[in-house]
């Protein structure tokens, strides 16, 4: 087959070439079933992508489901890497992220290639977690559709969890960046049970953040504008970056493309700064982001 790059990274195929298929090839034939949990398989509108049906209840959707709660973005539990998480997985000690905070010391000192002094410290680590912001917890669930711009969003919308879940879909599709097709994924995902159980077992065990002040949706120069970070800047690190900006209502993405509306610049930018130029996106440094943030949108 042919195949060219598409967009910034993607590969597309362009074309089959048949002459040079091998002799016996088989056409490709997607399970119906789950390889990992045996649950069934559903494919997306427009049959492209398959996807488990068994939620945390197939081990694999949980070791990652778990990966990404603990992940530095989300929770930011320092110490749980993945092979621990595989772990305690496969040993059966964690099927939910609430799990993780009722293990001991000694439960995870029994892990491979963990010390009593590692299992110290990840004890502290969880420990220091439980006190997060809603931001963070609504990007740790894992809602499909739900990264970290659209968790604040939804944290600076509705103010507590308790009303984001329990909003209904024509509530949600009013936030900004929300449409029909992420209101009901989010409607989805809180009407379930078994998340809904999750959720009060993680309150319960002491994951809590400060109430978020109810505001309109962020109308500065970045509200609902597409950034890149390029480079190393002056005074912030790029997560710092990504975060201020995510709280300026700004989408932060990791490469460039003609819906991109700004390039901001550090030190050594690389091939982003060339493919900004070209594309005629505005390009700012670090310091030119707080006055454009304090700008009216266009």
């Amino acid at each position: 087959m042919v195949i060219r790059r598409a967009g910034d990274v993607i590969p597309e195929v362009v074309t089959v070439v048949f002459d040079r298929r091998p002799r016996g090839t088989r056409r490709f034939k997607f399970p119906n079933q789950c390889p990992v949990c045996g649950s069934g398989v559903s494919a997306d509108e427009g049959g492209v992508i398959r996807r488990c049906d068994g939620g945390l209840v197939c081990s694999a959707q949980l070791k990652e489901s778990i990966k990404h709660f603990s992940s530095r973005l989300a929770m930011d539990i320092e110490g749980l890497g993945a092979k621990l998480v595989e772990q305690l997985v496969d040993r059966g000690r964690v099927k939910t992220p609430a799990d993780l905070f009722v293990l001991s010391a000694d439960e995870f000192s029994e892990l491979e290639r963990m010390g009593r002094k590692s299992a110290d410290n990840l004890i502290t680590s969880l420990a220091l977690s439980r006190h997060t912001t809603l931001p963070r917890f609504l990007f740790a669930l894992g809602i499909p559709q739900v990264g970290q711009a659209t968790a604040q969003t939804l944290a600076q919308q509705f103010g507590t969890l308790e009303s984001l879940m329990t909003a209904p879909v024509e509530s949600l599709e009013r936030v900004v960046d929300v449409g029909p097709v992420v209101a009901r994924e989010i409607r989805r995902f809180f009407d379930q049970p078994h998340n809904q159980h999750v959720i009060e077992a993680l309150r319960r065990h002491g994951v809590d953040w400060p109430e978020e002040t109810l505001t309109a949706a962020p109308r500065g120069g970045f509200a609902g504008k597409t950034v890149v970070i390029t480079g190393t800047l002056p005074n912030l690190s790029r997560d710092q970056a990504r975060r201020w900006l995510i709280e300026q209502g700004a989408k932060v993405s990791g490469s460039i493309s003609s819906r991109t509306d700004f390039l901001v610049v550090g030190t050594d930018p690389g091939s982003k700064y060339d493919k900004a130029v070209s594309l005629g996106i505005q390009v700012i440094e670090e310091h030119e982001m707080k006055a454009l943030a304090e700008q009216g949108p266009d």
